[in-house]
């Protein structure tokens, strides 16, 4: 009995057969992503010249349940092309299916690791844990690195006190719990080592500002005042259009769009301090109509609502630590300190509990991401080059391993 045929709409089509760049399908539960990507694996098997063999491709996903549905699926679909075509192709590729490479991400993952154990200096015999054993061990782990901040080699007895000073220190959700939440987020970051040592430095610097991140903040204002000018341009132009000779656009003009715009020069400039000296002592005018007493209706209510959004968007940006004339006299410093304490606690953390799994010859699923992505990395400032053979072997047994370079660093949010 024939396989019934799959009516594919015209943006199916489209994905199924796209070829030579990536594609993205995105769509709501129960609408056919599953058979679109399963139909495009059977379209990619069925051309020789792109895929001889079915054992050649790589199909990842999230879940056991999925990686056998889509087996399934795709099964189905070489069957159902097969009985409509005769093709012997098909056929021999249906046989070898149950070969094909499709699994989890992390199955992948450990398979991967398991073949080049040697390159990571890993026990071939190695176990993974399981979320719960995680959350158990990582509570014992939190214990032990509170007892070494104690202690007084660590040197963070007196700075310890002051980080936990009035904090709710609960064992399950208080604050040192956040110091496991701080370790899960690493997780998700390419180099645990780099972060450290970017937020050391971020912690030590004498002047936040002159930082990565007092740039990004900067980054932030001028963002911000080239969306105010926007604002205000487009309600002016509104105005203009109904009343070109009228007084409302030239006093915005003069006592608003003129100041921010040289604020926004000063700091495209790098005058940091100027900059910082004329937004503080900005007077608003006595009196600043926000509707055009000469126009009325919707347009009027348009340039009305702009221009005040406009406004109360400028008045915000006093609410930025970076703008606040106090922050970084009285609070900045206590900030920075407690800030290295954590960043140090967050470290050893990480140390003991790379001990721990070492110690029972266990990996969690964070650490198959990593090591993967550490064997599959063409970065040779960043690990052994060694490792990037890797990727070019198993890409030569494997003309679509590609796609699984770009699958593992979107697992890895903080990636960077």
């Amino acid at each position: 009995m024939a396989e019934k045929k799959i009516n594919w709409t015209d943006q199916q089509k489209r994905a199924i057969f796209a070829r030579g760049s990536d594609i993205l399908v995105t769509a709501s539960a129960g609408t056919g992503k599953t058979s679109v990507l399963s139909g495009r694996c059977v379209n990619i098997v069925s051309d020789k010249s792109v895929c001889s063999d079915v054992r050649s491709t790589l199909v990842l996903t999230f879940t056991e349940m999925a990686a056998e549905q889509m087996r399934s699926r795709i099964a189905e679909q070489l069957k159902a092309a097969f009985l409509e075509s005769g093709n012997p192709h098909l056929r021999y590729q249906l046989m070898l299916l149950q070969g094909a490479d499709i699994s989890t991400i992390h199955s992948f993952c450990k398979r991967l690791i398991t073949e080049y154990f040697y390159k990571l200096d890993l026990d071939p015999t190695f176990g993974v844990i399981d979320a719960d054993e995680a959350v158990l061990l990582k509570a014992e782990v939190l214990e032990k690195t509170i007892d070494w901040a104690w202690r007084p080699e660590s040197n963070l007895v007196q700075p310890l006190q002051q980080l936990l000073r009035r904090r709710d220190l609960r064992t399950n959700d208080g604050f040192l719990a956040k110091i496991i939440e701080l370790n899960d987020f690493l997780d998700g970051v390419v180099l645990r080592e780099s972060w450290y040592e970017r937020a050391a430095q971020l912690a030590q610097a004498a002047n936040p500002l002159t930082t990565d991140l007092g740039q990004k903040q900067k980054q932030i204002i001028a963002d911000r005042l080239q969306h105010i000018l926007a604002q205000i341009s487009y309600a002016i132009e509104l105005y203009e259009n109904e009343n070109a000779s009228g007084s409302w656009a030239t006093k915005w003009k003069q006592n608003f769009v003129k100041p921010v715009a040289d604020y926004l020069e000063l700091l495209k400039s790098g005058q940091w301090e100027k900059f910082y000296e004329e937004i503080g002592t900005y007077q608003r005018p006595p009196r600043f109509e926000y509707k055009p007493k000469e126009l009325s209706g919707p347009i009027a209510e348009v340039i009305r609502s702009v221009a005040e959004n406009a406004r109360e968007s400028f008045d915000r940006l006093s609410d930025l630590a970076v703008l606040n004339p106090d922050y970084l006299d009285k609070v900045g410093s206590g900030v920075s300190q407690q800030t290295r304490v954590l960043v140090e606690l967050v470290r050893k953390f990480d140390q003991f509990y790379s001990q721990a799994k070492r110690a029972v010859n266990c990996l969690d699923f964070a650490d198959l991401e990593h090591y993967a992505l550490e064997l599959l990395t063409d970065d040779k400032s960043e690990v052994r080059s060694q490792k990037s053979e890797v990727r070019n072997q198993k890409s030569g047994e494997n003309p679509l391993f590609k796609f699984v370079l770009s699958a593992l660093p979107a697992r890895l949010p903080g990636a960077s």
